[in-house]
């Protein structure tokens, strides 16, 4: 094909200039622009300003009278007539890299003009001294307009334009005199530094937009401009002074950040290279060295005490991994957006290191780097390493709370649970502790408030004939699978210390109350024991308990969408190493999401949806690395919105306690979660009618840990949870009778149904639960 072309390419010049300036909308952004161009002038190739002397000064003056509210920007480095001259022009790649063959410095030289043409109303200007010489060029005209955005000498050629100085001290005065400032009220060493170099450079901007009665908040925007990616490298490459209204701030000592006290035990920083080569997730690989030509990378991961997503102020903006080049930032990711729902990912932070990014992953903001096959490679190694932090954060949160006061705890917290019946209407279904369709096959759902009896007469158990099907290694709580009650001659519970024994501990034994460990393959039966008075005892029927070395597991169906709040059950086939096949046996089951939480497993097979998402749940037994068997092919599970609303479980909402009590759908002990309030119901909750007294919580972890030496800030503390379980209990009865009839409301609305719940039922409970608060006494 033939082609006769124009003269020369043409832009719409409003346009183009819309086009290139739309991703500067804040001051802070901005400056953090001036900060990178100054730190970019230091460097060898450039101005090539000694370390001592690498410093800048951060000015702003308030608007008085007819004097209008100014920004600017002073280093020592001195704007040459060719500095101007390469400022003026708009999309420049070779903006930044004058004299340089480094690809890392290749910029579009928009992002301090962008400033000056965007979020000043007044006249903009840069102004550099040099070899005897200033040169001055600037913007002015119209918010928005081409006149504004075509740069021109200040405030003519002949005035503008290498004009000679005789005093670097007169011209630094002159130009700092609309500040209120003077060369001689300066840091000692920028002041030092323009004497021995005899050159500065000032860019600054008349009538910011977006002040308040003229007033530069500067305490905001100095937090703002330190946050800010791009003004890292430079602060870490110069030292920022500030100055307002003619007194420098900060004591005149230079600006930094707050540092991040690190994680306790966790201090770091965790350094990993990056491989030379990484995994796509097509199957493919990407080098991260552009095939050898480029250094190998590195990820620098810190941990922060505190969860830096809650600390919104001054540590969420922090709560990322940044990506830079040798020489260069090019943006940053929350790390939310790396590794979503990770527990303990609130704590990390990073940086990556990889001169491979430069120049085709840097865009014009450097808010975030370009996507393609290095960086999704990249975040896929990133994501991992985030991960194995937060882990070993996260287990460091959990541990374990003293045994025997968790006990006296649970003991408490039992009798308060009971109490709190008291002021809650029953509605005549079921005990509070099952709900839906039972914990999975052969299981009972109990009906009815129960009315407790004293005298123990008989231990129920529920169980097939053939017993119990366990794989080797899987651990169950047979309280909860064999649905044990004690009752009275007349069928009525009875609250008794229950004793479980087993024929053949080699094959299965008890190790910790009503955990059952089966340890080798064979049979076993199994009891339960309550003691009575003059060294009587009441026995239950025994259990068969077979015990399988698990061969083969085969899951059915290979995937499934649950509704939140609903249950499927996912049927797991067992073959043992005798060739024997059943659906009935009991195993570990585990799903390999970040939040354990999307979905909560009973030990046969039952999944709740908990939280929307996605996870792959897998069974088996025992460890493989010491020959357990899984399944090869895990089952894809899918958590989606539930059209519907379902019922929560029947009878009376129990509260239980993390760390001790079992959890309904999953038939082991709840974990507690750091990151969850201390009143806690997830969706599977609801479901069994269940609440929780997190102890993992800070307020409850605060509180349980006074215990002992201040045992009544404890009790007024899970008093009042119990009280706050009661009114949320009464708010959701209310609220969710109404069904379709429901309308939208104002918060205030809801906010008066709840105070009118929490004054009537704190007044009714209150008085009876004082005595407990004062002394541990008043409950039975």
């Amino acid at each position: 094909m033939s082609i006769e072309r124009d003269s020369q390419i043409k832009f719409h010049e409003l346009g183009t200039l819309n086009a290139v300036t739309r991703w500067i909308s804040s001051h802070d952004e901005g400056i953090a622009e001036w900060l990178k161009n100054a730190r970019r002038a230091y460097q060898l190739d450039r101005a090539n300003v000694d370390e001592k002397h690498r410093a800048a000064v951060l000015i702003a003056k308030d608007a008085h009278g007819t004097e209008p509210a100014r920004i600017g920007l002073l280093d020592v480095g001195g704007a040459t007539l060719e500095d101007v001259t390469a400022w003026s022009t708009w999309q420049d790649p070779d903006a930044s890299r004058r004299f340089s063959h480094l690809d890392e410095e290749e910029t579009q030289g928009n992002g301090g003009k962008t400033y000056m043409f965007k979020l000043f109303t007044g006249p903009c200007r840069i102004v550099g001294v040099r070899d005897g010489k200033r040169n001055c060029k600037g913007f002015e005209g119209a918010t928005g307009s081409v006149d504004r955005g075509t740069p021109g000498f200040v405030p003519d050629l002949a005035s503008g334009r290498e004009v000679p100085v005789s005093s670097i001290r007169v011209e630094l005065d002159r130009a700092l005199q609309p500040y209120g400032i003077a060369m001689e009220d300066l840091p000692a060493e920028v002041r030092s530094a323009v004497e021995e170099r005899q050159a500065f450079t000032l860019v600054e901007g008349e009538d910011p937009v977006d002040l308040y009665k003229g007033r530069v908040d500067h305490e905001d925007l100095i937090v703002k401009v330190l946050r800010q990616d791009q003004s890292t490298l430079a602060i870490q490459q110069l030292r920022l002074y500030a100055a307002h209204n003619g007194r420098l701030v900060n004591e005149g000592k230079p600006l930094e950040l707050p540092p991040i006290e690190p994680y306790p035990e966790l201090e770091g920083p965790f350094v990993h290279e990056i491989p030379e080569e990484l995994p796509l997730t097509d199957g493919g690989l990407v080098s991260t060295t552009d095939s050898g030509r480029r250094p190998k990378g590195r990820l620098i991961l810190f941990t922060c005490r505190e969860n830096m997503y809650h600390a919104y102020k001054n540590l969420r903006p922090r709560w990322r991994i940044t990506y830079r080049t040798q020489h260069q930032m090019i943006g940053s990711k929350v790390v939310a957006e790396l590794t979503p729902s990770t527990p303990g990912a609130y704590f990390v932070y990073g940086t990556v290191e990889l001169s491979a990014l430069e120049p085709g992953y840097v865009d014009h903001g450097r808010r975030r780097p370009k996507a393609g096959p290095l960086v999704e490679a990249l975040d896929l190694f990133v994501a991992e390493k985030i991960r194995e932090l937060a882990k070993q954060i996260s287990q460091r949160r959990s541990r374990d709370l003293d045994d025997r006061a968790l006990d006296e705890v649970q003991d408490e917290n039992e009798k308060l649970d009971r109490f709190k019946n008291k002021f809650l209407p029953s509605d005549g279904e079921g005990d509070g502790g099952m709900g839906g369709d039972g914990m999975g096959p052969g299981q009972r759902r109990s009906r009815g408030v129960p009315e407790y009896g004293t005298i123990p007469e008989s231990i129920e158990l529920l169980v097939a004939e053939e017993g119990l099907r366990i794989g080797r290694d899987v651990k169950l709580h047979l309280n909860e699978i064999l649905q044990l009650r004690v009752v009275d001659a007349s069928g009525k519970p009875v609250r008794a210390p229950v004793a479980w024994h087993s024929s053949d501990v080699g094959v299965a034994r008890f190790t910790a109350g009503d955990l059952l460990e089966p340890r080798d393959k064979g049979k076993a039966d199994v009891w339960a024991v309550v003691k009575l008075e003059k060294g009587k005892e009441i026995e239950s029927d025994h259990v068969a308990v077979h015990v399988w070395v698990v061969d083969h597991v085969l899951l059915t169906p290979r995937a499934v969408e649950i509704p939140l709040r609903k249950r499927q059950q996912i049927i797991a086939e067992v073959t043992d190493d005798e060739g024997n096949r059943s659906t009935d046996v009991y195993l570990d089951w585990k799903h390999d999401a970040d939040d354990q939480l999307i979905v909560r497993i009973g030990p046969a097979g039952y999944v709740t949806g908990n939280r929307l998402g996605r996870t792959a749940v897998n069974a088996g037994a025992g460890d493989p690395a010491a020959g357990g068997m899984w399944a090869r092919i895990p089952v894809e599970v899918t958590v989606v919105p539930n059209p519907e609303t379902p019922g929560r479980g029947g009878g009376f909402p129990r509260l239980l306690l993390t760390g001790r009590d079992l959890d309904p759908a999953t038939g082991n002990v709840r974990k507690g979660d750091p990151d969850s309030p201390a009143l806690w119901q997830e969706a599977s909750d609801f479901t069994y009618n269940v609440w929780w007294l997190n102890l993992q919580s800070p307020e409850a972890r605060f509180a349980f840990g006074e215990r002992q030496d201040n045992p009544g800030l404890w009790r007024d503390f899970h008093a009042q949870i119990v009280m706050e379980m009661v009114v949320q209990v009464y708010m959701m009865t209310e609220f969710t009778k109404r069904g379709e009839n429901e309308q939208e409301q104002l918060w205030a609305s809801h906010q008066n149904a709840l105070d009118r719940h929490r004054v009537r039922i704190v007044q009714q409970m209150w008085e009876q639960l004082e005595p407990y608060v004062h002394d541990g006494g008043g409950l039975v």
